[in-house]
């Protein structure tokens, strides 16, 4: 395992019950006798979607601009990895390291769609609409915009229905279907064809995510709880929020590059976790509320209110040892900024370790509890050992809350509003 976990300042350890509800939740999530969609798991099966993937890239072998068009589950995946192994080149657009670009579009707004639209003039690009049910609003309304000016653009499809509104468009252009895994959810398909193809597209190491996502797999999946990171931080979080009523949770990494996966992150545990039903049918409007943020920017927002705000708030600090980059040392302090000499011969990564050990010292000072993730780099390897790692803590807790952390019913009443909205 290159990931590294540092649970101390949880400050206390759960007691005898919460370890062992943790190890009934992972005997229970593997059983899966709710016949969730635990695609997830199995990552030998999504390593046989890589040769799939290798057909459609060769499809689109002439285009230099990838434009993946999904919503939610369908665009933050990719998102948040390209963010971290390609070059941001503006808001959603990535150069990867073998010149190509990507371009998510996971928003919907007309000035960001004419933005892109302008940004593909020119360039030789395919588009890639991102949907399980092919029917999804805002991914039709997007490519529609785009097709509007390039109707001749190159098409890859991927969704879980062939027969839905994407599927039939790219079968009549002929085009390339990729298939969403009927047992893998929206938010947990990040290591599906769904992320998979518009990474491989930059060129990014998708075989090294799944050996890094298998890795954690394997580590994780029957240990005890006293030995397992991912036992012992869902037991930590579910005794947190019974017997201290924790109800937020905040992503802070000391890294730029993480923010986007941080917005991942949130996506996961506010769909997953924040449910009215239990799987008995009661109404326990259950979940945890988590906040994406960055450090050390948010030092300077956000700080105050964890140290000394309502203490509901369990922070998890995500620390990066090596850059990804190298901006050199502090050479000479000039007179007038004397007082910073101490910096002589420091980094900007020296100061960053800095402030997030001082920080995360401070919230347990104040008995606010929070824990840490150290990458030793942005490896494919230790990327994937963390997508895992969130993953698997959610489904966990998903079982320990009595809720089914696979579904999201409350959303259609919206989308059913939309449309008759749009209809009238």
């Amino acid at each position: 395992m290159e990931l590294q976990f540092d649970l101390t300042n949880l400050l206390a350890k759960p007691g005898e019950a919460q370890r062992t509800g943790a190890e009934k939740a992972m005997k229970t999530l593997l059983a899966n006798p709710h016949g969730w969609p635990l695609g997830w798991i199995d990552l030998d099966a999504r390593k046989a979607e890589i040769p799939e993937v290798n057909d459609a890239l060769d499809s689109c072998s002439g285009a230099d601009t990838l434009v993946t068009i999904g919503m939610g589950g369908s665009g933050l995946g990719t998102r948040a990895l390209a963010s971290l192994f390609a070059t941001s080149m503006g808001s959603g657009i990535f150069q990867g390291a073998n010149g190509r670009r990507l371009v998510v579009l996971d928003n919907l707004d007309e000035a960001n769609a004419a933005r892109v639209r302008e940004e593909l003039a020119g360039a030789k690009a395919a588009l890639n609409p991102v949907s399980k049910s092919g029917t999804t609003l805002e991914t039709i309304a997007n490519l529609l915009t785009l097709l509007s000016s390039a109707p001749e653009s190159h098409l890859v499809a991927t969704t879980g229905d062939p027969d839905s509104p994407i599927g039939r468009l790219a079968a009549a252009r002929h085009a390339p279907i990729l298939l969403v895994p009927d047992d893998v959810g929206g938010r947990f398909s990040v290591l599906t064809s769904v992320g998979l193809f518009p990474l491989a597209f930059i060129g990014v190491d998708v075989a090294g995510l799944l050996e890094g996502a298998a890795g954690a797999r394997d580590a994780f999946i029957d240990e005890a709880a006293d030995s397992n990171p991912a036992l012992e931080l869902a037991a930590h979080i579910f005794s947190l929020h019974r017997d201290r009523a924790v109800s937020q949770m905040f992503f802070l990494p000391y890294c730029e590059a993480m923010y986007d996966f941080g917005r991942w992150w949130q996506q996961l545990f506010a769909e997953s976790l924040g449910k009215r039903k239990s799987l008995d049918g009661r109404d326990i409007f259950t979940g945890l509320t988590p906040v994406a943020a960055l450090g050390p920017s948010d030092q300077h927002s956000l700080l105050q209110l964890l140290l000394e705000g309502p203490d509901d708030k369990l922070t998890a600090f995500i620390e990066v040892e090596k850059p990804s980059r190298d901006a050199g040392a502090f050479a000479a302090i000039p007179p007038e900024l004397a007082e910073f000499s101490y910096l002589r011969g420091k980094r900007i990564h020296d100061i960053v370790r800095a402030e997030l050990a001082g920080t995360r010292q401070s919230l347990a000072n104040q008995g606010r509890p929070n824990y840490t993730l150290t990458l030793p780099s942005l490896s494919t390897r230790a990327v994937g050992e963390m997508l895992f790692f969130f993953m698997l803590v959610t489904g966990l807790l998903g079982v320990m809350f009595n809720v089914n952390a696979f579904d999201q019913p409350a959303v259609q009443e919206s989308k059913q509003l939309t449309r008759r909205n749009l209809s009238s």
